[in-house]
């Protein structure tokens, strides 16, 4: 059973927890896994290990770090939205993840003992606060332990051919979207500031084409923040008119869209 934590200063996932996004989430989980499996394999663990995904959502990389623990560690799934966390219990049981727990809060959680390994993705993008919750991750870690992060960064994403509603739609979402798109950037220096050495940093880029899931991904975020884009002033025959455009662009065989930089930086804490 989820046991309960601290409530977060920083409580709100920017994109919600709707049915939609869970069935995006998890697929997001194995569009990227290939990814988080090369960074867990960088990060030597003595067994038995300990170590928790902060921000699970409906799996993050509960599984993989299963299996990093090994049979005699323990990991815990950490999430401060009671939907995410039934989803990831679901997904546990379903994946047969029998050293996996899952707790509902935030850092600090309630375990007694510090980590050997805290790892977050995709959350910093969605705070307001990814200092102070980088700093928080550390403070759960041992000494000696590593922290590993994986975050976006914007500045990539892109169509090609090029398209004036797709360069209008994602100026729109950097505007409203209300984390930092390009904080994936900067995760060497929060290590650094958080007190890490031997800070490492890796990258991945995904292309996609018509049919791919995240061909269509900067649509379904103007749909998503439909309202705060328009609370900027936009026309809504407008915004209707840019996303019909791209929509057929997108959809062209031709085009090929450039998914946002994934960053991995992972250190010990000193």
């Amino acid at each position: 059973m989820p046991r309960s934590a601290p409530a977060s200063p920083d409580p709100t996932y920017l994109l919600g927890s709707s049915d939609a996004e869970r069935r995006r989430l998890l697929a997001q989980c194995g569009l990227l896994r290939d990814a988080a499996r090369q960074l867990l394999d960088r990060l030597p663990l003595a067994e038995p290990a300990r170590a928790i995904d902060v921000g699970c959502g409906p799996l993050g990389v509960l599984d993989l770090l299963s299996d990093k623990v090994g049979r005699s560690g323990t990991v815990v799934g950490l999430d401060n939205d009671e939907r995410m966390i039934d989803w990831a219990a679901k997904s546990i049981a379903e994946l047969g993840l029998a050293n996996v727990t899952t707790t509902l809060g935030t850092l600090p959680c309630d375990d007694e003992l510090p980590f050997d390994l805290t790892h977050c993705r995709l959350l910093l993008i969605n705070s307001a606060s990814p200092e102070a919750l980088v700093a928080s991750m550390a403070a759960a870690t041992r000494t000696g332990g590593w922290i590993a992060m994986q975050e976006f960064d914007w500045a990539a994403w892109h169509c090609e051919p090029p398209h004036p509603a797709w360069d209008e739609l994602k100026s729109l979402l950097v505007s409203v979207f209300g984390g930092d798109v390009h904080i994936g950037a900067r995760l060497p220096t929060l290590l650094r500031e958080a007190g890490c050495q031997d800070v490492q940093v890796a990258a991945h880029a995904f292309y996609w084409q018509p049919g791919d899931l995240y061909q269509t991904l900067l649509l379904y975020f103007a749909d998503l923040f439909e309202e705060r884009i328009r609370a900027c002033g936009i026309d809504p025959r407008t915004l209707t008119g840019m996303t019909h455009e791209l929509g057929r662009h997108l959809a062209r065989p031709t085009t090929i869209v450039r998914e946002s930089l994934l960053v991995q930086a992972w250190g010990r804490k000193a």
